[in-house]
């Protein structure tokens, strides 16, 4: 039976104006340099994901509290329990259960601070040494975390720690928010957005919901803006631009019309849902076209294909399916003069593609394709400004299963974005319908609760994780809190999300009032 530790027979000093959480004891394993377990004192809080500290002489063994487990000597036996059960008398009426109870922490070991610099575990704490919650200064260059970062939020269990993001890192190596839906994640992607803008960096949203508009509104709710001082946070409202899709019939923003010369083969073969070879012709006909160096419309564009398939002796039946499909284009009302990626990517704005309009799927996905294009190669020549693009509901844009023209441009952002000062942040709860290949170049993940098995498994292997505890954490973490994890943390970070400045508008309608 495990020996419960009491206070005097321990004889290790302690520090000075830092309260000890507990102990060090060799149940279970013998503390090495990996990991260590420690009683944590009476009336002592220590939560799940927390960071401690262990002085060893001239270093500092800093680690992560993995798992918790609570102990009783009255309850070890089964037998003497059912003896109590049966005869309907309580344990605690006969003995003094409350103080032969105690609490052992099992604790990861991340790095050794010593001479001012972070090392690998490379020392072993011994049994009775001292265990201290991690010193704010510590940890935050622990972490990495900078004073001036993006403020996310207050770690759970340790509110003295400001989650504070290197924007640098966050920005250039992409960041994923996932999570069920109503776990939290659009309003964590509005915190992100709220700081970023803050620092004068353009954002940009596709928004297939709508729910971004009211960025330019303070926070009214006042549930969050009651709370909102224990943030430190001040409602207020940002500069932000709508732009919908002509022909949509909204009001309050700006037109968004897509020149035929921005869509390339690709992008038309998927708007007009043509077969393969169909394609193959529009492919001949738009590289006569392309050798030309002309602009184009439906018309010449229609040309195009009959001429390129009388040189290429394509059927007939061929070529009239391919021009019914071309006709499509016509019907669509988008096309115009297009726009100006320098209009709409302006430092300190958050510009919203807002498509929550009644349109078909493949509209949206070449709309936000021809965007996402168009924005990376201004970015290419600098044109625009460093920026930070939101793919809302990624899932739908890049899905595993097909190659969507959406999908080859965010693509091409995840993998060539960093070096053109373009960052790339997507969000889904359909993680197993995401593209492995975004998903893998997000070097930032921000996770809230995950409820089905074959996500979480899906995640697992993009997980940086320090034990297989967090993996188990996810399905139950409240709706607010998130492990973040990855380049921008250094390690993960159970995070309760600060309230928002501005007003979230992905809460729903209410059905009862």
């Amino acid at each position: 039976m495990q020996k419960k530790i009491s206070e005097n027979e321990n004889h290790t000093p302690k520090r000075e104006n830092k309260s000890d959480l507990g102990v060090i004891i060799c149940e279970g394993n013998t503390p090495n340099h990996l990991n260590f377990n420690f009683q944590i004192a009476e009336e002592t809080e220590v939560k799940v994901g927390e960071y401690v500290e262990v002085p060893l002489g001239l270093s500092v063994l800093v680690g992560r509290v993995s798992n918790i487990q609570a102990y009783n000597e009255y309850y070890t036996d089964p037998e003497f329990v059912k003896y109590h059960i049966t005869r309907g008398i309580t344990v605690d009426s006969r003995f003094p259960t409350r103080s032969s109870r105690w609490r052992v922490a099992r604790v990861k070991v991340v790095g050794l601070v010593k001479n001012g610099r972070i090392l690998p575990p490379e020392d072993a704490p011994e049994p009775g040494d001292i265990v201290y919650r991690a010193d704010t200064k510590l940890l935050n260059r622990f972490l990495g975390l900078p004073s001036d970062g993006l403020y996310i939020g207050l770690m759970r269990g340790n509110n003295a720690i400001k989650i504070l993001l290197d924007p640098e890192k966050l920005v250039r190596h992409h960041v994923a928010v996932l999570g069920a839906t109503g776990s939290g994640k659009s309003y964590a992607v509005g915190v992100l957005i709220e700081e970023l803008l803050e620092k004068n960096l353009p954002v940009l949203v596709i928004d297939p919901h709508g729910e971004y508009s009211t960025f330019r509104q303070p926070n009214k709710n006042p549930e969050e803006v009651e709370r909102s001082q224990e943030f430190g946070i001040t409602p207020k409202g940002y500069r932000a631009v709508s732009y919908f899709l002509k022909g949509s019939g909204k009001n309050g923003g700006s037109e968004l019309t897509i020149s035929m010369s921005d869509l390339d083969a690709y992008a038309i073969s998927e708007i007009c849902g043509m077969s393969d070879v169909q394609s193959d012709l529009l492919f001949l006909a738009m590289k006569r076209l392309s050798g030309e160096k002309q602009s184009y419309d439906p018309e010449t564009l229609t040309e195009a294909v009959e001429e390129a398939a009388e040189e290429w002796k394509f059927q007939k039946n061929t070529v009239l399916s391919t021009v019914r499909r071309i006709t499509v284009l016509r019907e669509l009302g988008i096309f115009g003069e297009g726009f100006n990626t320098s209009d709409i990517v302006k430092p300190g704005v958050l510009s919203i593609i807002d498509l929550s309009e009644d349109l078909d799927e493949r509209v949206r996905r070449i709309t936000a394709g021809v965007v996402l294009q168009k924005i990376f190669q201004a970015r290419k020549r600098g044109v625009i400004p460093p920026a930070l693009v939101v793919v809302e509901e990624s899932h739908r844009f890049a899905p595993q299963e097909t190659n969507t023209y959406s999908r080859r441009q965010m693509r091409k952002i995840a993998r060539e974005g960093r070096k053109f000062g373009l960052g790339l942040c997507i969000t889904s709860q359909r993680i197993a319908g995401l593209d492995k290949d975004i998903l893998s170049q997000c070097g930032t993940k921000i996770i809230f609760r995950i409820e089905g098995n074959y996500d979480l498994e899906y995640l697992k292997p993009y997980l940086d994780y320090s034990s297989t505890d967090d993996i188990g954490r996810i399905p139950l973490l409240p709706n607010g809190i998130a492990i973040a994890s990855g380049v921008a943390t250094q390690h993960p970070i159970v995070t309760e999300i600060r309230i928002r400045c501005t007003q979230h508008g992905g809460t729903g309608t209410k059905i009862i009032y």
